[in-house]
């Protein structure tokens, strides 16, 4: 039923076996309509090696590829440096399945399902907030413990379930509170608000945008919904040039974000538009035929502006591995596999059980965004996100203030 069901819904299974080789990707494998039932916990690789399972049940397709096929590299790297320095001991591998669900909730559902039949150690999951939504109340009736990657839904982790290794940037006082006031510091009056709004995070980020736009004092003078798979924002950027604000506030995911810049820039609106973390996407600024220059957005992670040596080393070991410089995605997906791995290692055993304990017993990590210290499985950071701006060229700057 499960592999019936992901056929319908045409989730690409890619069985990745990162192997034990230093410095580079060892990909053995092929793209499968669905993988046969493999190794699961402790089962004997090609190499003889005992091997531990990771799944990944990410977006890699649609709307929100953007996010997730870096997602998916940081991922391969970080499992690809585990083996490399023999991080489960010498004669144990982890081996790597990865899952396209394709933004769809069912095919999350039943991508977990295999994993958790296969003997998974643990998954990493949730590109959307509506995969994390779906995912959640399954997760809590089982062993097999989840890492989140992308989602910044609120309240999703829930030990010894589900984890999210990353700050929510909508929370109290977090990211976007800071970046909100910063933004009004530059003395903007007016904006119209973009929003996602069949997208439950983007709902979520707009309420917390909307509140520090009225705590600065910056009034919104209209409210646009949107939907995540709109490809044409001709009509939106039309209303938007005829009400002539001083910014336009993009709560989107980045594909919509990029969509929304292009279509403002054709219609002569030269204005900065204040987005959030999605618009750090270099497919994204691709996306927009390079329309994105003053965009503005926080990010916790940037290549070009790291926070710490992790971060530095991060973004040499992935350009070697992938030819291009990560982003945030990126970064999220590596933090992710390395928090799951972490507690792979440090556990009692490999089974799920064992992982999840020790994931919720896991209270500091040192990360590409500084050291992560966990709270009922919500990772908190205390170094202060970046404040970026795309540039002319593609080049992302830090952003002040006083030159939006």
């Amino acid at each position: 039923m499960i592999k019936q069901l992901l056929e319908n819904e045409r989730a690409i299974v890619s069985r990745t076996s990162l192997l034990l080789k230093r410095g580079r990707l060892a990909v053995a494998g092929v793209a499968v309509v669905m993988a046969a039932a493999g190794c699961g916990a402790d089962e004997p690789s090609d190499s003889g090696a005992e091997t531990v399972l990771i799944g990944a049940a990410i977006s890699t397709s649609g709307p929100s590829a953007f996010a997730g096929v870096p997602v998916r590299q940081g991922i391969e790297l970080a499992v690809d440096q585990a083996n490399a320095e023999g991080v489960l001991g010498p004669d144990t591998e982890i081996e790597l399945e990865v899952v396209d669900v394709a933004a769809d909730p069912a095919a999350a559902i039943a991508a977990y399902r295999q994993f958790e039949a296969d003997g998974a150690a643990g998954v990493l999951c949730c590109t959307l907030g509506s995969e994390a939504g779906a995912l959640q109340p399954v997760m809590a009736q089982s062993v097999t413990p989840g890492v989140v990657t992308v989602s910044i839904l609120e309240d999703l982790a829930e030990p010894p379930h589900l984890f999210r290794p990353f700050e929510v940037p909508s929370e109290p006082g977090g990211i976007y509170d800071e970046f909100l006031d910063a933004v009004a510091e530059a003395g903007f009056k007016t904006a119209v608000m973009v929003v996602n709004d069949d997208n439950d995070a983007m709902v979520q980020d707009a309420r917390v945008y909307e509140e520090g736009l009225e705590r600065n004092g910056i009034e919104v003078l209209e409210t646009i919904n949107a939907g995540t798979a709109e490809t044409s924002f001709t009509g939106v950027a039309t209303t938007i040039t005829a009400q002539d604000p001083d910014i336009v506030v993009a709560s989107t995911i980045g594909s919509s974000t990029a969509s929304l810049a292009r279509s403002l820039r054709e219609r002569g609106f030269d204005r900065p538009v204040v987005s959030n973390v999605g618009a750090d996407s270099a497919a994204a600024y691709e996306a927009s035929a390079h329309m994105m220059e003053g965009t503005v957005f926080p990010t916790p992670f940037h290549a070009e502006h790291p926070v710490n040596e992790a971060g530095a080393e991060f973004v040499v070991e992935y350009e070697e591995a992938f030819g291009a410089s990560p982003d945030m995605f990126a970064a999220q997906g590596y933090t992710a596999a390395q928090t799951l791995i972490t507690a792979i290692s440090q556990g009692e055993g490999t089974d799920p059980e064992s992982v999840g304990e020790a994931l919720a017993n896991l209270t500091e990590l040192e990360s590409v965004y500084g050291t992560l210290t966990f709270e009922d499985g919500q990772a908190e950071v205390a170094e202060t996100a970046r404040h970026l701006v795309w540039g002319a060229d593609g080049e992302v700057e830090l952003w002040e203030p006083a030159d939006p």
